[in-house]
């Protein structure tokens, strides 16, 4: 079943990748995307002004790292733009943008068989102040764990549903016969095949002439997106201390595989696609010289 395929060591080992909840950033904007396509308030190539990098809202004032002048909905998940993300999030109701991000499972424990899972944290509108929607939809004042974000990457690699991560696909016996093989287990459907199939041609973007340019591979394409999240420790944000992350699904047609890498405090270049970004690239090239890895190599096509 394509996306079933987790990483085994995200952020530090097995216990944080169910217990390890976190801010995720840009990573986070696919999702509000998707609450924004299944609702029919957006279009992938309706547009927003960029506001040139600098956009006065409420009592913040929200920045992009360059200027941009008009964007598309494509454009901002290529380029990850925090205003054209917060401006297309704006057409949401509080309760459309919430629903979403719960429906891609995020809030609650996956039901993975490990201990001390976290559910995460997804605030109930009603607790919400006037600036929650745009932080939302860029992926702060929500915590997720690698786990809960692979499993909603997954989704999209899935065609739109929803599956329940398992540790254990199959057992087979002394002479390699399966005595048993687990069958994925649906939990929803998020969003439709053609929702899937969009945001993950957006995706395509981000790692062909985006953010996440370090990852592209010269004879598969990868979709992704990156996050370079102000780290949040005891309620504040601390100075200088961020986590970059990557998230790939590969192939970007027809994927296999899911990989989250999530790096806390990166020495030197912090953004996720100058750091988390590279390290994907490099587990796929080493996946793809190693036989034994569980690719399923007559499903991969080669760029044109």
């Amino acid at each position: 079943q394509r996306g079933e395929r987790l990483p085994r060591r995200v952020a530090g080992g097995g216990g944080a990748l169910v217990s390890d909840a976190y801010e995720p950033g840009s990573t986070a904007k696919v999702f509000t995307a998707a609450a924004l396509l299944r609702t029919g308030k957006a279009r992938s190539d309706d547009t927003v002004f960029g506001e040139n990098g600098v956009y006065p809202f409420g009592d913040r004032t929200i920045h992009d790292t360059h200027p941009y002048g008009t964007l598309t909905l494509a454009d901002v998940i290529r380029v990850s733009s925090n205003i054209g993300i917060a401006k297309f999030g704006s057409r949401l109701t509080d309760v459309e943008l919430y629903e979403a991000f719960r429906d891609f499972g995020f809030g609650y424990p996956t039901g993975i068989d490990l201990p001390a899972e976290s559910g995460g944290r997804l605030r109930h509108p009603r607790s919400w102040t006037p600036e929650s929607p745009a932080s939302l939809a860029m992926g702060y004042e929500v915590a997720v764990t690698p786990l809960q974000l692979a499993a909603a990457y997954a989704s999209l690699a899935n065609g739109g549903v929803l599956l329940e991560p398992m540790l254990v696909r199959e057992v087979r016996g002394p002479g390699g016969e399966t005595a048993f093989r687990m069958a994925p287990r649906p939990v929803r459907r998020v969003v439709t095949p053609s929702v899937a199939a969009q945001l993950a041609h957006m995706m395509i973007g981000v790692v062909e002439e985006g953010t996440a340019r370090r990852a592209a591979l010269g004879t598969y394409n990868l979709a992704g997106k990156t996050g370079t999240a102000r780290r949040n420790v005891g309620g504040r944000y601390l100075e200088g201390h961020y986590t970059a992350s990557f998230v790939g699904l590969f192939p970007a047609e027809d994927p296999q595989l899911v990989l989250v890498v999530k790096i806390d405090d990166p020495v030197g270049e912090y953004f996720g696609g100058t750091t988390a970004a590279p390290v994907v690239r490099t587990i796929l090239e080493a996946a793809l010289a190693t036989p034994a890895v569980a690719l399923d190599r007559g499903r991969l096509t080669r760029r044109s």
